[in-house]
């Protein structure tokens, strides 16, 4: 069976939520036409999953000695994917098996997710209840909205059209040497990248243009908790925070 939908998870380090992410796979029993792919970039020790038991996974490693180039990382897996579609998501992002069957599903250009608040259990299982995200850090405030927890659309997780990805060029070098999350008078990788997205669609060369997928969990971390921690736990990294450039390559 061909592949429709290639997922790509960019990840620094973050091994016990690598884990859990490869439970919460291997229980969603996904089809063939489903691939996932990691792109370590750069963790110590390196990931080493290869005979998780996951089918269709892949690891990938950018070897740049950097210590967070995502949009790189990104475009390695898009350059190794085999999927139709690009669905590219964060590792502090759970993706859902409806979300992945939209994508199979999907015909446009273009697919965001809104996001709830969610953790995954050390067996790969979603929890989203209100108390498990308070007692996981969550801002009370963040509960009050009219849909309940929610953070929103998130433009990082997304499913775009192999095709159109490659018309776009991947994220550009130049960005990704400055940080995912820059501020100020930079400009990042992240924002670059729709930027250029806005002007396919504007040209004519995305006209199904964007849709929205079924919801998508991430945990509460940084802006969303009380205490702003980007690295709840020990659990992630918080360098896509960090509003200095990267150092050179080495």
């Amino acid at each position: 069976m061909d592949v429709k939908c290639s997922i790509i998870i960019a990840i620094l380090n973050s091994h016990k939520v690598v884990v859990r992410q490869i439970r919460h796979f291997k229980k969603m029993n996904l089809p063939d036409s489903v691939e996932i792919i990691f792109v370590d970039d750069g963790s110590d020790p390196p990931l080493s999953y290869e005979d998780c038991g996951l089918k269709n996974f892949y690891i990938y490693y950018t070897n740049d000695k950097r210590p967070w180039t995502q949009g790189l990382a990104r475009n390695l897996g898009a350059s190794k994917a085999k999927g139709e579609f690009l669905f590219f998501t964060d590792i502090d992002h759970i993706i859902t098996k409806e979300a992945i069957m939209d994508v199979l599903a999907f015909e446009g250009d273009k697919m965001t997710f809104v996001r709830r608040f969610g953790i995954l259990s050390r067996h790969g299982d979603i929890i989203s209840d209100v108390q498990s995200m308070l007692d996981f850090g969550l801002n009370p405030i963040r509960t009050r909205g009219h849909r309940g927890a929610t953070g929103g659309v998130h433009g990082n997780t997304y499913a775009i059209r192999k095709t159109i990805f490659d018309i776009i060029g991947g994220y550009d070098v130049r960005f990704c040497e400055q940080g995912f999350h820059m501020g100020g008078r930079f400009m990042s990788e992240e924002r670059k990248f729709n930027i250029k997205w806005v002007s396919i669609v504007r040209r004519g060369l995305a006209p199904k243009g964007e849709k929205m997928g079924s919801e998508i969990y991430h945990y509460p971390v940084s802006k969303f908790r009380t205490d702003g921690d980007p690295n709840p736990f020990g659990l992630f990294h918080g360098l896509s925070l960090e509003q200095t450039p990267q150092p050179n390559k080495k």
